[in-house]
């Protein structure tokens, strides 16, 4: 089934209503419902919804929006097919690896009350990210229902109102009806050209990316298809890194962003080292009463919590914006020689990279060097024209991304031969249903 905020024909398609269900009440006269009550007037009206230009303004509308089409998209698919196994939930920026989705799905009975997702907290509620892709049981679905009636509606409209997000909203609906997240791996949150390639992740099976564009389907589209002809089902992170992202990396690539971002070097003058960096500095709790306490110490694990009150001081991290001018100068002269001059050239910024053990890619540009632990691909950056100020005489600027080309093989190298994805799976479906009946 395909939603969209009002129901229309495409093609052959027929795409449902996400908000057809919402109460009148808040569909006529809500201002979250200002976007949707032009699009309604547009179609009236006969007009091309495309042609709707999509102001800043519009475009928080829509946002605001789409927090209330998570409860009734629900509704919706239950009502139409209440029979099935699993219902999963995908947004149109979205990709999804079907064989690996229906690997997993395998392993979980859907008779049981089973929300599946990428786990985040807003507040005290642990909540599956829509984009990331999210997948709930036949029983899941037979439970919340059995609750959904006017009363509850009411309720739950009220609190989507004041509230922020529909995957939360929805996910505070399901705790009501005894369903709780439990986390899966494989849901990622960005595409191929952000992600991570390291060492944790390399054996683990790709479930979904968001944020896709075109280009990014098609690419993941022809990788499968060439695995099904060679009756290969299943595949990891390693897979997808081979076939589509090591043979675009390269000693140097010009006009290129490989965003890296771990550390940061920038300015030709001031104080103005590693901005990505967080420093440590002693802060004391003395003087601090119970509550001020608490809240200074929330991050802390529990030994570290008791420590710092043994001893009345802890290391805070804070980024260099949080410093003052005495603490910047100090956390400049702890830099090495090569951090201070990073940013001056393309060639210094590279042997930064290749001084600190842990940098595999940089990124450089005029008074700028950024350092990255972790291969990331990046994408294209055009030059851009002229300067800051307008004067079109001056040179672009360009950059320039790197990775060290042999730390990628020593990573490749130290991760050796993975499992296989229904081997994997099983693995850690046991060590979920273990927890899951304790």
């Amino acid at each position: 089934m395909i939603f969209s905020d009002i129901e229309q024909e495409m093609g052959d398609y027929h795409i449902y209503s996400s908000l057809e269900d919402v109460s009148d009440k808040y569909k006529y006269s809500h201002r979250d419902f200002d976007f949707y009550r032009r699009l309604l007037d547009l179609a009236a009206k006969g007009q091309d919804l495309s042609l709707m230009k999509i102001t800043k303004q519009a475009a928080g509308s829509a946002w605001d929006l789409d927090k209330w089409k998570f409860l009734p998209i629900t509704h919706k698919v239950y009502t139409e097919q209440p029979n099935v196994k699993w219902y999963i939930f995908l947004e149109a920026d979205s990709y999804m690896a079907w064989t690996n989705v229906l690997e997993l799905l395998s392993l979980y009975d859907p008779d049981e009350p089973w929300y599946l997702g990428s786990t985040h907290f807003f507040g005290d509620v642990a909540f599956a990210h829509g984009g990331m892709g999210y997948f709930i049981s036949n029983r899941a679905m037979r439970d919340l229902h059995r609750i959904y009636d006017g009363k509850h509606i009411n309720e739950w409209e009220k609190r989507i109102s004041e509230g922020c997000c529909g995957d939360v909203e929805l996910a505070a609906i399901l705790s009501e009806a005894g369903v709780n997240i439990t986390s899966v791996p494989g849901l990622y949150g960005e595409s191929i050209t952000w992600f991570e390639w390291d060492q944790g992740r390399w054996c683990e099976p790709a479930l979904s990316w968001h944020h896709v564009g075109s280009h990014d389907v098609e690419a993941l589209w022809q990788f499968e298809s060439k695995l099904l002809t060679q009756e290969v089902s299943h595949y990891v992170y390693k897979d997808l890194f081979h076939k589509l992202v090591e043979p675009h990396l390269a000693h140097t690539r010009e006009d290129w962003d490989n965003m890296s971002r771990d550390r940061i070097m920038t300015g030709s003058s001031g104080l103005h080292p590693d901005e990505g960096r967080r420093y440590k500095l002693k802060t004391s709790v003395g003087d601090m009463d119970e509550e001020e306490q608490e809240d200074a110490l929330r991050d802390l694990g529990d030994e570290e919590k008791e420590l710092a009150l043994d001893e009345g001081f802890y290391m805070k991290k804070m980024r260099w914006g949080e410093l003052s001018e005495s603490e910047q100068e100090d956390a400049w002269n702890e830099l090495s020689d090569l951090e201070k001059e990073a940013h001056t050239s393309l060639g210094v910024c590279k042997a930064a990279c290749e001084d600190w053990d842990e940098c595999i890619q940089f990124f450089y540009m005029t008074d700028r060097c950024h350092l990255h632990r972790t291969v990331r691909l990046g994408h294209y950056m055009h030059a851009s024209a002229g300067s800051e100020d307008g004067d079109d005489d001056e040179e672009p600027v360009r950059t320039t991304s790197g990775w060290m080309m042999d730390r990628v093989r020593d990573l490749k190298d130290r991760v050796g031969t993975c499992k296989s994805v229904p081997e994997w799976m099983k693995e850690y479906a046991e060590n979920e249903l273990t927890k899951h009946d304790e």
